[in-house]
């Protein structure tokens, strides 16, 4: 598994294609995770650990929605908590993890 994450419109999703041609990724994580946790009510962890059984070999690219200001409506705190705690355990089963920040990938694993 490899994980690809930074902030909105930083080139993720251009690095995460360009190293893994030719191999399904998974986009807009964070927004995957929205649809699981809060509109269809799964635990975050459970989530997170059936995906990482399910998906072994999976390309994980997400925005970092946890930095900046701490959101005042509480479904978006809850989203920003649900986002946290499932990228660190893919983060935990991933063989790879880069940060990528104005285009530039940073391997942190």
């Amino acid at each position: 598994m490899k994980l690809y994450i930074g902030g909105a419109y930083q080139g993720q999703d251009e690095l995460a294609r360009q190293e893994n041609p030719d191999v399904q990724i998974f986009e807009r994580f964070h927004e995957t995770i929205r649809e699981a946790v809060l509109k269809k009510g799964e635990e975050a962890l459970a989530f997170a650990e059936q995906f990482c059984r399910e998906h072994p070999e999976a390309v994980v690219v997400s925005d970092e929605v946890g930095s900046g200001v701490v959101p005042m409506a509480a479904e978006d705190r809850t989203f920003r908590e649900a986002v946290g705690r499932v990228l660190c355990v893919i983060a935990r089963n991933a063989e790879q993890v880069s940060r990528c920040i104005c285009g530039i990938g940073v391997r942190i694993k």
